[in-house]
């Protein structure tokens, strides 16, 4: 059967991907975290009699083609529980974070938390967690909450919301980006890549000259994630045109 690794934050993944790579095992392993683009995900390395059955890499087939291989497994491994306040007061992510880690648990045995609306949220963890939710998760914040299975239909949404930045910058090095997400000037741009304090794709960068190449993942302490989408010609003074979104 295949063997299963909790839920792994988007660097942990980067460092596992690295590693199985760096082992000739890439081929051998499955990331799945409930649903399309979820970003804390639980890793299958698939035994050989797995593999000779796809098609192709595991990491390019689509779930619903690799998930019924893994059979009660799944089932285990990656479930949906719907939480329900009453409707009287505000949840935010933090909120629901905060209570579940209240009861005791730690944070790999459960993955995203999607905000559904401002009373609602989808959690996707492990079939023995969710039975655990389902008897003990009685509060979120100061608000009482109803906990339930959840299937995931076409109403699901990973309530990710972001701020649109367009700018321009002088080129694509991590430096000039970083200025242009940030508001700070090209020289504290460069402090703060030097100093650790900028991640790409999740992994700490301290050159400033890096080339950037969209879709990119940037995560800059104490100002929050950032997607850097596209670089869309130039201006006629010869700047590139940025279009990134910040996490919000």
């Amino acid at each position: 059967m295949p063997a299963r690794i909790p839920f792994l934050t988007p660097r942990e993944r980067k460092e596992a991907e690295g590693l199985l790579c760096s082992l000739g095992k890439q081929n051998a392993a499955f990331f799945f975290g409930g649903y399309p683009d979820a970003e804390r995900v639980c890793l299958f390395l698939l035994p050989d009699y797995l593999l000779d059955v796809l098609s192709a890499s595991p990491s390019d087939c689509p779930a619903e083609e690799v998930l019924p291989l893994l059979g009660e497994d799944t089932e285990e491994a990656v479930c949906a529980l719907r939480v329900r306040g009453s409707g009287f007061r505000e949840l935010r992510h933090k909120d629901y974070l905060g209570s579940l880690l209240a009861l005791g648990i730690e944070r790999d045995a459960f993955g995203d938390i999607a905000l559904q609306n401002e009373h609602e949220a989808v959690i996707f963890c492990t079939r023995p967690m969710l039975r655990f939710f389902l008897l003990h998760l009685e509060r979120v914040g100061s608000d009482a909450v109803r906990c339930s299975p959840y299937t995931l239909d076409e109403s699901f949404t990973d309530g990710r919301k972001y701020r649109p930045i367009h700018d321009t910058v002088a080129s694509a090095r991590l430096d000039c980006v970083v200025a242009a997400l940030t508001n700070l000037s090209r020289e504290d741009a460069q402090r703060a890549i030097r100093e650790g304090r900028v991640e790409v794709d999740f992994e700490e960068e301290t050159r400033t000259d890096l080339p950037l190449s969209p879709p990119t993942t940037l995560s800059i302490r104490g100002y929050g994630r950032f997607r850097l989408r596209s670089f869309d010609g130039e201006t006629r003074k010869g700047r590139l045109r940025l279009f990134a979104e910040q996490s919000i």
